[in-house]
């Protein structure tokens, strides 16, 4: 088995580590079964779910297993080594790839949520993962790069526009586990088997950063490297002052859009 130098030392240089069967096979499946009421409950689509992909967020606001896996002793060691000792889960989403389901194509996920420092993502295999259903492909290293630029391609996506390098598709078990840097370039394939594939994603994050864009309650999932799962109202980094300078652009663009969308409403149902 790894040490954990050995895991730190292939994250810091790959920009991931795999612990393989993290998970057993029950606890999965539980997670699974979390997911899939989730699934159920949703009414209305996310914006990225498009062209046989279903995502599914917030499942550990909901489902108290989940919630406890994320804060448990076990994966708060398994991260803290890599992302330091005081963490909190910004987001969470279910990956649901159907039959016949297409790409979702390379990025990073800082181009996505605009964050500027790096995350941390911790990839769990609920279903068997095989590039004939969409595995996860990496670009190792790709994470020194820092973020690329992106465009917006339709279907709720965005790709980044450079060279995406040398790249490996990981194939997963059941309960296996993948933490990646949320800079390094990933993509998964479509969906060529006659069975659902369903991945689940929980991003951490230092307590001392700022998510600009998240909303509170905020969970809490390490303290001092102990696991201590609870909720707040405030985000810890959003008391450093040099946080909010950072994230002043954003946050005014975001208002900016806010207050011109009725207008922009307007003039769409007038077309």
């Amino acid at each position: 088995m790894a040490t954990t130098a050995d895991r730190v030392r292939e994250f810091r240089e790959q920009g991931f580590t795999i612990a393989r069967g993290f998970f057993s096979p029950d606890e999965a499946a539980r997670m699974l079964a979390d997911v899939e009421q989730c699934v159920g409950d949703d009414k209305k689509p996310t914006s990225l779910t498009d062209n046989g992909i279903v995502y599914t967020g917030g499942i550990f606001t909901r489902c108290a297993y989940t919630r406890e896996q994320l804060a448990s002793q076990r994966v708060v060691d398994f991260i803290k080594p890599v992302a330091g000792d005081d963490l909190w889960v910004v987001m969470d989403q279910a990956v649901t790839k159907h039959p016949g389901a297409g790409v979702f194509r390379w990025h990073q996920d800082n181009g996505y949520n605009r964050l500027k420092r790096e995350h941390f993502q911790l990839w769990i295999a609920l279903t068997e993962t095989r590039k004939q259903n969409g595995a996860l492909t990496v670009a190792p290293g790709s994470h020194r790069r820092g973020l690329l630029p992106h465009k917006f391609v339709g279907g709720g996506q965005m790709e980044v526009q450079a060279d995406i390098g040398a790249t490996t598709h990981i194939d997963a078990n059941v309960g296996d586990v993948i933490l990646f840097s949320s800079l390094m370039l990933h993509c998964t394939g479509p969906n060529q088997a006659d069975a659902a594939r369903v991945a689940y994603v929980a991003e951490y994050m230092p307590l001392a950063d700022l998510a600009w864009h998240a909303k509170p309650p905020y969970f809490v999932a390490a303290e001092r490297g102990k696991s201590a799962p609870h909720f707040v109202n405030e985000q810890r980094g959003a008391k450093s002052v040099t946080n909010q300078l950072m994230y002043l652009g954003p946050r005014l663009t975001h208002a900016a859009k806010n207050l011109l969308r009725p207008v922009r409403d307007a003039l769409r149902s007038k077309r």
